[in-house]
């Protein structure tokens, strides 16, 4: 492009310094030069924005046909961690309704109650949208809407369960702190003291709580753009 620019400025010289030809025709022909240096200019700005448009968006159609991927693992990862939260309610409630006749029964028969320990908290993937976001390359995605249920996707839904879980996980760390401060005391005690049962409590409201956060926040979003990539790259 550079060659046919300079190839018809060259030209344009020329016939300015052409004694043979009048004004009319000198300037007739310099007019059409300068047609051709525009044409040719603007045409070559026009591919060049075409093909650089073109590339980034099969750069946005392999990110969302990923994110799409991510978003299922998501689900599956949700789905299982709520079954985990559910059976950790579960075995807690079973502690909380022991009476202190039935607490002594057990121990008294060599046997243990047991309490189940499980940290829990989906792995949730977002490696792809954070190598696309520090790339730069979001404003790459044309969709408006579709951009912004991203962004709230990961910028807000997924720091959300990281954040109830780590409530959770907190509050189960404190759980042990107590065994190991009663560690000297008989365990049936342990389990009948009501402060200790409280916070059995609590850990079955937050884990009940993260379940609802789950189900309707970050689930029903993951269902949500899945649909809405499908429909972009389908298209």
């Amino acid at each position: 492009m550079q060659e046919e620019v300079q190839k018809h400025t060259q030209k344009i010289y020329r016939t300015a310094k052409n004694t043979e030809h009048t004004l009319g025709e000198k300037v007739k022909e310099i007019i059409i030069e300068i047609f051709i240096i525009v044409f040719a200019v603007t045409l070559s700005i026009g591919l060049h924005s075409w093909s650089e448009h073109r590339y980034q968006q099969e750069e946005v159609s392999a990110f969302l046909a990923n994110l799409k991927n991510d978003l299922k693992n998501d689900i599956e990862n949700i789905d299982n961690e709520k079954e985990a939260y559910q059976k950790s309610n579960m075995e807690y409630e079973k502690i909380l309704a022991l009476t202190p006749l039935q607490l002594d029964r057990i121990y008294k028969s060599k046997n243990k109650v047991n309490f189940p320990i499980y940290s829990h908290g989906p792995k949730m993937n977002i490696a792809n949208y954070e190598g696309f976001k520090s790339s730069g390359k979001i404003g790459y995605i044309e969709d408006e809407k579709l951009k912004q249920k991203i962004l709230n996707y990961y910028q807000i839904f997924v720091p959300a369960v990281n954040e109830v879980d780590k409530y959770y996980n907190d509050f189960l760390f404190k759980s042990f702190d107590k065994m190991i401060e009663n560690a000297d005391k008989p365990e049936e005690k342990l389990y009948s003291d009501p402060k200790f049962k409280k916070t059995i409590e609590f850990l079955v409201r937050l884990g009940k709580n993260n379940i609802r956060v789950y189900n309707e926040n970050t689930k029903p979003l993951a269902i949500e753009l899945i649909k809405e990539i499908e429909k972009e790259l389908n298209k």
